[in-house]
């Protein structure tokens, strides 16, 4: 079952109290009660207002927590392939390698990679970028990538207070790549309440995650997230199985 965040629960279900407060108030004839009713359900309303975006035509296709079994996946035709980490399984050196070659084999425009906690702690994690050379390496870092401003944050367990991580990632952000999900976001849970915020002042089109394999799928935001699509993109299902498909975002 799904629990959406209480706070951005809240931004809907105030702007809806603030129009009704102003019909009630209208049909008594306290014209001042419904005139401020109404502008705080202006303001209400257009804070959980989706940002106006024009469509960029990329069809970016989602990945996450293979750990090492992906030349089992089947991948539709895309602009972009993500990997949200979780690439190897407990930071094998093979497994990245194996990894590289396989990217180089996909037919993608670009394709980009985020540290899971499997390669957070691995020997060679120091050199991951030189590593995964067919693929953009994202640790605190973004690139512009066909049209969209994209940002991979390192890993990081979930916090409850602000995270220095999550804060570097800038305002105009189109695609957040992060291993560990938002929490109550396609998350069981258990995802990240620091992430959330930071994403709630960022407001992107696009979350990409993994990490709770049981978690795999897709929600839509709503209240200050209305119009971020959140994506929890684990393939492994039953351990370290393949058992999810690929998700397939068009923005």
């Amino acid at each position: 079952i799904w629990r959406p965040p209480l706070a951005l629960v809240v931004d809907d279900v105030a702007g809806s109290m603030a129009v009704l407060l102003g019909l009630l108030a209208a049909v008594r004839g306290a014209w001042a009660t419904a005139a401020c009713a109404w502008l705080c359900a202006v303001a209400l309303i257009a804070r959980v207002l989706p940002p106006r975006r024009l469509r960029a035509n990329v069809r970016i296709v989602c990945i996450s927590d293979t750990h090492g079994q992906h030349r089992q996946l089947q991948l539709p035709a895309g602009d972009i392939l993500i990997h949200a980490g979780d690439f190897t399984r407990f930071g094998k050196l093979d497994d990245a390698e194996d990894f590289n070659a396989w990217l180089g084999e996909q037919p993608f425009r670009e394709k980009v990679v985020v540290n899971g906690n499997h390669e957070n702690k691995a020997d060679w994690r120091h050199d991951a970028e030189s590593i995964l050379s067919n693929a953009t390496f994202l640790k605190d870092s973004g690139a512009n990538l066909c049209g969209l401003r994209i940002y991979g944050t390192d890993f990081c367990w979930p916090m409850k207070t602000e995270s220095p991580i999550f804060a570097k990632i800038p305002s105009g952000t189109d695609v957040v790549v992060a291993h560990g999900p938002a929490r109550g976001f396609v998350d069981c849970q258990m995802g990240c309440r620091a992430l959330l915020w930071a994403l709630g002042a960022i407001r992107p089109r696009l979350v990409v995650s993994g990490h709770i394999h049981g978690a795999h799928g897709l929600r839509h935001g709503l209240g200050a997230l209305r119009g971020t699509i959140f994506v929890n993109a684990a393939n492994c299902k039953d351990g370290y199985q393949v058992g999810w498909d690929v998700i397939v975002v068009d923005l």
